[in-house]
């Protein structure tokens, strides 16, 4: 019973994730912190329960300001809009971070100094 309700949890944060507009992402983060916390309380892991027992009263919090108007969001939509060179260049370091988790430091600077020097000879 505890495990089907942390993988429902990990869904629920997993499908936040993929809301593009505040209030539904955070009803669904919300709905995942009331999981992770019976999650949390069932199978006795504090940490978990104690995170989203903190992170839930400050999304309905969140929730009330955007229903209430408080905040705008509109204003502040531009700034993130980043050139498609600059979401390469995240992609490409996040893609880094995972191989350097995988695969050790060592092994990801040797990848990667290959790659980069590959990329500036072709290039120039």
């Amino acid at each position: 019973m505890s495990d089907m309700l942390g993988y429902a949890a990990a869904a629920a944060v997993l499908t936040s994730f993929l809301m593009r507009s505040m209030v539904p992402l955070r009803l669904i983060a919300i709905l995942s912190n009331v999981l992770f916390i019976s999650y949390g309380y069932l199978a006795a892991i504090q940490p978990v329960l104690l995170l989203h027992t903190v992170l839930l009263p400050i999304n309905i919090a969140r929730l009330a300001a955007l229903l209430r108007g408080d905040v705008s969001i509109r204003r502040h939509y531009d700034r993130y809009r980043v050139p498609a060179t600059a979401r390469l260049r995240h992609i490409s370091l996040f893609l880094l971070g995972l191989t350097a988790g995988s695969l050790g430091i060592r092994a990801v600077i040797h990848l990667a100094y290959a790659f980069f020097s590959q990329c500036r000879r072709n290039c120039a």
